[in-house]
């Protein structure tokens, strides 16, 4: 299965924030932007920490192939974190 983040996916640059849940239980929200997005998932820009492998479910009003995700790859970015997510 190709990564999300392969050329096979074309990827739309856009800057919009999202709320997301880490459990559909909880009731403590984050938030994250929007760096880039394609059919199979998004770049996320956040000053939560996640884990590689970890599930999140995505808050908005925009259009998504789904609204829940798994954490691919995380990378420091400024004083935030790069979060690479794959649609489930």
């Amino acid at each position: 299965m190709p990564s999300f983040y392969s050329s096979q996916f074309d990827r739309s640059i856009i800057n919009c924030t999202i709320e997301y849940f880490l459990d559909l239980n909880s009731q403590d929200t984050f938030e994250g932007i929007i760096d880039n997005i394609s059919e199979a998932g998004i770049c996320l820009i956040t000053s939560n920490h996640l884990e590689e492998g970890q599930e999140i479910i995505i808050k908005t009003d925009i259009f998504l192939p789904s609204h829940s995700a798994q954490v691919c790859w995380v990378k420091p970015h400024e004083e935030a974190y790069k979060v690479g997510l794959k649609f489930t």
